[in-house]
């Protein structure tokens, strides 16, 4: 009996060493406009931080954004050239091109997919406008099945002379798609059926209207659906709104990203995500250099717990890694990654180590 005790003892630890020694897939955009530009493929080793990059592909020009589908088993990237294309995960997560559509715009930045993961949705930032596509069974896009070019502009002159499309993405019970115009400070606001591929204005509430100037980059939905959590590019500030059963959204109250007292460059804010424990947002900041942490309330409102700069520099995006253990931040400006460790308690994080060079990461998209 005792031997038998210590067999399980031991192979629990075994496994329990295992579990924590073992790596995540991530991959990289850049906004890299050069012959070697490329999605790069790193792991994440869970135990000790570090990061490895294991390989690139070279098909797509300037990938910034990616996004995953929520099967895993494709991938697809926006270009500097005005195209989205797709791409299969291997089993050994290596990607394969396989085919591409125009955006039907300029200036592509942002790529989603549905929930079901039966469309794509890409936002135009230059150009204004937005595209969605079906997704076969093979992963492949379908030639743009709904686009929309948007008008407007806000008190911004040089920022908001015309509309700016610049992030789009699903509910989570996948009823209604938002796209953020920074232009024109609204957020689109559409009802979808995904088996047909048609987009409609959301009868409820055609767009949500932000604080003139504040300018709309992106946006998080937390998985109740309940609650969503708006990144205004242009003031710093993040607004808290509820979503009702019609997917009309309602803003609770908007909050600083950066010290009040703040006096240095130029800051505009950048990206937004939620911690996996769907207890705390994340921003990032560009010129302050950081990024905050707010704890989320019971109402819908949000508590700022930490803010860190160490080794940040110019952070178009970052991510935390689906344990809720580490945070990777993407620094434009020196051409690295730099992890944080993460408390998934307190939602404060600490500075662990810099780590591998990519030139101008702009996305990090955990598999």
């Amino acid at each position: 009996m005792k031997k038998l005790l210590l067999s399980i003892i031991l192979l629990s630890a075994g496994l329990n060493a295992f579990a924590q020694d073992r790596n995540i897939t991530f991959y990289v955009g850049t906004q890299d406009k050069g012959a070697n530009s490329s999605i790069t493929r790193c792991e994440l080793n869970l135990n000790s931080g570090q990061i490895t990059l294991i390989d690139t592909i070279n098909k797509s020009v300037a990938p910034g954004y990616v996004a995953i589908s929520p099967n895993k088993r494709n991938l697809y990237a926006i270009g500097s050239d005005n195209k989205v294309s797709a791409y299969s995960i291997g089993a050994d997560r290596k990607l394969t091109f396989l085919n591409s559509q125009p955006s039907e715009g300029v200036g592509p930045c942002h790529v989603s997919v549905h929930s079901t993961g039966k469309m794509g949705f890409v936002s135009n930032y230059g150009g204004g406008s937005f595209s969605a596509y079906n997704i076969g069974d093979d992963g492949k896009l379908s030639a743009p099945v709904y686009k929309e070019q948007y008008t407007g502009s806000g008190p911004n002159a040089k920022r908001q002379e015309k509309a700016h499309a610049h992030f789009a993405t699903a509910s989570p019970d996948g009823r209604y798609v938002y796209v953020t115009d920074l232009g024109s400070d609204k957020v689109m606001n559409y009802s979808v059926d995904v088996n047909t591929g048609k987009l409609t204005p959301n009868a409820a509430q055609p767009f949500f209207s932000g604080k003139p100037g504040a300018g709309p980059r992106h946006l998080i939905i937390h998985p109740a659906g309940k609650r969503l959590f708006l990144l205004n590019e242009l003031d710093a500030t993040v607004t808290a709104c509820s979503i009702d059963k019609k997917g009309v959204i309602t803003a609770i109250k908007t909050y600083p990203t950066i010290p009040a007292d703040y006096s240095g460059p130029t800051n505009t804010s950048a990206a937004i995500h939620l911690h996996p424990n769907g207890k705390f947002v994340y921003v990032s900041n560009r010129g302050h250099n950081s990024i905050t942490a707010f704890k989320i309330q019971g109402n819908g409102e949000l508590e700022m717990v930490d803010q860190q700069t160490k080794s940040i520099a110019t952070p178009r995006d970052f991510n935390i890694d689906p344990t809720g253990k580490f945070l990777i931040v993407a620094n434009q400006s020196t051409d690295n990654l730099v992890v944080y460790d993460v408390d998934a308690a307190t939602g404060k994080f600490t500075f662990k180590h810099e780590s591998i060079a990519v030139k101008l990461p702009i996305c990090v998209a955990f598999l």
